[in-house]
């Protein structure tokens, strides 16, 4: 693992970067049971044929791994605890994107209102199609994070394309989406996770 960068917007997004062979291992147990694993789709927002959870089929070093990034993230906020007393890992699943599906703007919540998610990359596209009004500014396939707050000369929107083993982590109720590609056959493929913060009774 390593951290690669902080991305602040009010909000902090942390980046890691995933060792290739644990994304190799992540795509071959995909490869070989995704016709076993349970639709997700009822629990999404993505409007994607194809997202299954995997969590069941993860091996233990993937799933400490993903759980000490978590932690890390709550290590650096750790004057804002919230009376925090456990962090659970709560359901991954597998996303499949194909041409013209697309992740509306939406959030994340586990068994806690409370929690961190993440957005790891396992494929990536070539070429993600024609941008149909100008290609200055391009947002076919891209993954975007909008932040809670705002005000004058506030940045609270964060737009990227992903490679395989880029990682974002942040808060549930951090705003964020993927755009739609176009004039491939290639599969955009992301795992998320998603950390439930339980914290003490008052």
């Amino acid at each position: 693992m390593t951290f690669q960068r902080k991305i602040a917007l009010g909000q902090a997004i942390f980046k890691y970067k995933m060792h290739d062979d644990m994304v190799d291992e992540i795509n071959k147990i995909y490869n070989k049971e995704s016709k076993n694993m349970i639709a997700h789709n009822d629990y999404l927002a993505g409007k994607i044929v194809e997202q299954k959870r995997i969590d069941d089929y993860l091996n233990d070093d993937i799933k400490e791994f993903f759980l000490k990034c978590f932690t890390e993230y709550l290590n650096e906020y750790s004057q804002m605890s919230y009376g925090i007393r456990e962090v659970k890992l709560f359901n991954a699943w597998v996303n499949e994107m194909k041409e013209n599906e697309y992740n509306p703007l939406h959030i994340h919540r586990g068994t806690s209102q409370l929690g961190l998610s993440s957005v790891l990359c396992l494929k990536s596209l070539s070429d993600y199609g024609k941008e149909y009004s100008t290609d200055k500014r391009p947002v076919n396939g891209a993954l975007e994070f909008i932040a809670n707050g705002g005000g004058t000369f506030y940045n609270n929107q964060y737009r990227t394309y992903l490679n395989p083993g880029d990682l974002f982590i942040f808060p549930y109720d951090m705003w964020h989406g993927v755009y739609p590609f176009n004039s491939t056959k290639e599969i955009r493929r992301t795992l998320s996770y998603n950390c439930d913060m339980i914290v003490w009774n008052t």
